[in-house]
């Protein structure tokens, strides 16, 4: 659903919340993963 609509000259830009976590567990497990997945970057990274 979109939530906010700005234009910018002839551009529409639209927030759509369909994929923003609903939840506080969403949100945990969306971070865990995001954490998760970030240490294996810096994990695989050469220094």
């Amino acid at each position: 659903m979109v939530i906010k609509e700005f234009k910018l000259g002839n551009t529409t830009i639209e927030v759509d919340d369909t994929y923003f976590p609903k939840t506080k567990e969403e949100n945990q497990n969306i971070y865990e993963q995001f954490n998760k997945t970030a240490c294996e970057i810096l994990r695989n990274t050469d220094n």
